[in-house]
C-alpha cells in the first residue's frame, strides 16, 4: 500500500527521487512504515546512504507537504502515483518516470497509443503547415498527440489535435496552477476537456529554465515515437529526440533546406538514422506494430469537384508551399481581381486554405 501522502512526504526529503522511492517501495510492504524503520533497514535498501536514512527519520517537510494537500482540495486538480492503475502504461517503461503526476484532465487506455510532436518555439509557414498537416492525419488514425505546451510547434500541434476531435497531452515544465506561456490559458482549458494537462513538478514551481529539458524525456515516454519539425541546432526538441532513443522510441524527422537555421537540427537528425517523413504513412508504418489497440480503418478521402475549368487551374497551380495571389495570378495569366472570387469559392469547399498577407496554399 503506497498512498499519495505517504509519497509527498517522501518527496520533500532532500535527495529523495523516484527511483530511490521505488527501491524503498520494493523492501517495503507500506511506504509509511519507511518513517519508522531503523538506520540499518534504511541503509540496507540500494541507493539509501546512511546521510538519506538519516534524513527520513527526521520527518518530512510538513509546509511543502500541506501546500500540496492545500492545492488539491482547492483546486480542480488530481494526482496520480506510479502504484495506480492509470498511470500511464508506457511511462512506466522508462528509466526515471516520475512517482507523481500532477494533473487536469484524464488518461484513457487509447493514450497508450500517442506520438510526440515538438519543434521550434519559432516555425517557419511550412513548419506549421507541416505540424497542423501530421497531426490531423495522426489524429484520423487513433493516435493522441503529445507536446510540451510552449510557444510553437507545441502550441500548434495542440490546437490542431483539437481542432480535429482529438485528444492530446500537455506535458509542462512548471507546477499545473501555472499556465506557462500565460496567452495558451485558454488554450489549457480545451486541453483538459479533451487530454491532459500534466505534470512532474509539484505545485508552485516556476518555469525555470533547468526544468523544461528534465520534462522532455516523459514527452517523449508517454508515446510511441518522437516527430520532430523544424529544429536548430540547439533546439530543446533534439533533446526529446535523443530521450527518445533512449527510451526506445521511434524518432523521426521532417527534412528541410539545408540553408534553413530551422532545420539544421532536424537535417542532423536524419544524418543520425533518424527516420524521414515524407507523409504520415511513414510514421505509421514504424509504429503501428507497437501498437496497444487496433488501427481505425482509414477512411476514403473524397475527390474535390470542380465546377469550371477556372477551380480547377487555379488548384493545379497551388501546392503545399505557400503562394501570394499576385504570383498565382501570374502564372495563370490573369488579374487577381479575377482570381479572388474562384479563390474564395474553393476555400469555401475546403480546398485552398489563405494564410495572413493573401497567402494561399492546398488544404488537406
Amino acid at each position: 500500500m503506497h498512498d499519495h501522502l505517504t509519497i509527498l512526504r517522501l518527496l520533500s526529503i532532500n535527495g529523495l527521487g523516484t527511483r530511490r522511492i521505488l527501491n524503498l517501495a520494493q523492501h517495503f510492504d507500506d511506504l509509511s512504515t519507511v518513517f519508522s524503520a531503523s538506520l540499518r533497514q534504511l541503509c540496507s535498501v540500494p541507493m539509501i546512504d546512511q546521510v538519506l536514512a538519516q534524513r527520513i527519520r527526521a520527518g518530512w517537510d510538513d509546509n511543502f507537504v500541506t501546500t500540496q494537500q492545500n492545492m488539491l482540495a482547492q483546486q480542480p486538480f488530481r494526482v496520480i502515483s506510479y502504484f495506480d492503475a492509470d498511470y500511464p502504461s508506457r511511462l512506466k517503461d522508462i528509466f526515471d518516470p516520475p512517482i507523481l503526476l500532477f494533473l487536469q484532465g484524464q488518461f484513457i487506455e487509447s493514450d497508450a497509443d500517442a506520438v510526440a510532436i515538438v519543434g521550434t518555439r519559432t516555425p517557419t509557414t511550412y513548419g506549421r503547415e507541416v505540424t497542423e498537416y501530421l497531426v490531423k492525419r495522426l489524429c484520423e488514425n487513433n493516435l493522441t498527440i503529445v507536446s510540451g505546451f510552449a510557444r510553437g510547434v507545441d502550441t500548434i500541434a495542440h490546437k490542431a489535435a483539437l481542432q480535429c476531435g482529438g485528444r492530446t497531452i500537455a506535458v509542462l515544465g512548471t507546477g499545473i496552477d501555472r499556465v506557462y506561456p500565460p496567452e495558451n490559458r485558454q488554450l489549457r482549458n480545451r486541453i483538459v476537456e479533451n487530454g491532459v494537462y500534466c505534470s512532474e513538478f509539484p505545485f508552485g514551481t516556476k518555469p525555470d529554465a533547468v526544468n523544461f529539458p528534465r520534462r522532455n524525456r516523459l514527452i517523449s515516454g508517454l508515446g510511441l515515437g518522437v516527430v520532430v519539425i523544424e529544429a536548430g541546432e540547439k533546439s530543446g526538441a533534439l533533446l526529446t529526440a535523443y530521450y527518445g532513443l533512449d527510451q526506445d522510441r521511434e524518432v523521426f524527422a521532417v527534412p528541410g533546406r539545408i540553408f534553413d537555421e530551422k532545420s539544421r537540427g532536424t537535417n542532423q537528425l536524419l544524418q543520425k538514422g533518424a527516420r524521414l517523413v515524407a507523409d504520415v504513412d511513414d510514421i505509421l508504418n514504424e509504429i503501428d506494430p507497437n501498437r496497444k489497440f487496433p488501427q481505425k480503418a482509414r477512411q476514403l478521402e473524397l475527390q474535390l469537384k470542380f465546377e469550371n475549368a477556372d477551380e480547377q487551374s487555379i488548384y493545379d497551380v497551388l501546392s503545399r508551399e505557400p503562394l501570394h495571389i499576385d504570383e498565382i495570378a501570374g502564372r495563370l495569366n490573369k488579374s487577381t481581381y479575377e482570381i479572388l472570387a474562384t479563390l474564395l469559392t474553393l476555400e469555401l469547399k475546403g480546398a485552398v486554405r489563405q494564410l495572413a498577407g493573401k497567402m494561399f496554399v492546398r488544404a488537406g
